[in-house]
């Protein structure tokens, strides 16, 4: 299809704030270079985008020489005033906070609670949060959380850990305290976003988060895969055999019965006799790791390493429980997820631990959905009428 004005103007944009999220701040010279645009075009993108407060000015960065001429200026994602409400709903907690633009470095809620048991009283928690929130008319309001998620549709599938998220209608719910889009993102998916210009390799990895459940998602050139069916990187749903344990997607032997955080803990109960925390997993792994933890995580391996031969990436980032292990754990587990990987026989895979970045990821998701999206022109309806300024 030919590109019309507006959506080139859109496709321009992204460009630009894609490499804003990637090089943290630039010149406009250094992006109309980056982007291959011509610089009166980029010159006017910009100061569109500034105008709408997405993109600020900022003064050159001690230690850079500006260019003959008068001082030179450089550009970044807004990190003033807050435009985004993010929201990690998850079976234990949830939390939000209103953020600008710019993902934030670090993770910080300004509202937590206990998630409660109904939606009733979810959404009754939520308003009296809300007051300690200064924000009115969010640009969107994004929402992390688990299981099986139609993002398109802002629906919940399918919740083995937050069940009555299925017959909530989280959309209308949230617009009950504020006025604006509602997009939904599967918290595994959110995670890989909040990767997203945390590193300089982050182009294209599988990242697998072992936590309350087990979950992966795989980025492909800054981009999450997303195939036909509303669901992917379900590698926690994966039957191990001689697994028996019942899992809360209503099926038995679940990788995710084993290396989630409670699989871990009724392992090792099962194999001592006591031990009623993550605290006691992690104890009993300072030495020599028991066998069922290697068992474990031979299965974990099995499975992240079918799905980087699969896609054909070189790359895994672990998050979670995973990462409050000792070394034996971890270092374990690594090398075992590398011996299952291909390409190990022919050149070097990494394995890499990394912080859960939710907040991060949900503001990265908002920029691509509500303020450049031109991937997402079925964005559910929740969506429509109500967008970034342009």
């Amino acid at each position: 299809m030919s590109a019309i004005p507006a959506s080139l103007r859109l496709a321009n944009q992204a460009t630009i704030l894609e490499q804003l999220l990637s090089r943290k701040a630039a010149s406009r010279a250094e992006l109309a270079k980056a982007t291959g645009m011509s610089k009166p075009t980029t010159g006017k993108i910009i100061d569109d985008l500034v105008a709408a407060g997405v993109v600020e000015e900022i003064k050159l960065v001690e230690g850079r020489r500006a260019s003959v001429g008068r001082p030179g200026k450089q550009l970044r994602l807004a990190t003033g005033r807050p435009h985004f409400v993010v929201m990690d709903l998850g079976p234990e907690w949830t939390r939000f906070s209103a953020l600008p633009p710019s993902p934030p470095e670090q993770e910080r809620w300004q509202v937590q609670f206990k998630t409660p048991t109904t939606a009733e009283a979810w959404l009754e928690r939520g308003i009296q949060g809300a007051e300690k929130v200064d924000i009115k008319r969010p640009w969107a309001v994004l929402i992390s959380t688990s299981g099986v998620v139609d993002e398109r549709k802002a629906r919940v599938l399918l919740s083995p850990n937050l069940h009555w998220s299925e017959q909530a209608d989280l959309p209308w719910m949230v617009r009950q305290v504020w006025p604006a889009p509602v997009g939904l993102v599967q918290n595994v998916r959110a995670l890989a976003l909040g990767e997203l210009g945390a590193r300089s390799d982050a182009d294209d990895f599988l990242l697998v988060e072992i936590a309350e459940g087990v979950g992966g998602t795989l980025m492909l050139g800054g981009r999450l895969y997303q195939g036909p069916l509303p669901m992917s990187g379900e590698i926690g749903h994966t039957p191990i055999p001689g697994n028996t344990r019942a899992c809360g997607c209503g099926g038995r032997g679940c990788l995710e019965t084993l290396a989630s955080e409670r699989g871990m803990i009724q392992s090792h109960r099962e194999a001592k006799g006591q031990g009623v925390t993550f605290a006691d997993v992690a104890r009993a792994a300072e030495r020599e790791l028991p066998a069922w933890m290697r068992a474990t995580f031979d299965a974990v391996a099995t499975c992240v390493g079918a799905g980087l031969n699969l896609y054909g990436v070189r790359r895994a980032v672990l998050v979670g429980r995973i990462t409050d292990l000792p070394a034996p754990a971890t270092d374990y587990l690594i090398g075992a997820i590398q011996r299952a990987a291909l390409w190990s026989r022919f050149d070097a895979v990494a394995v890499t631990l990394a912080p859960k970045r939710p907040a991060r990821g949900l503001v990265v998701a908002g920029i691509h959905r509500f303020v450049m999206p031109v991937d997402w022109s079925a964005s559910n309806a929740s969506a429509q009428g109500n967008r970034a300024p342009r």
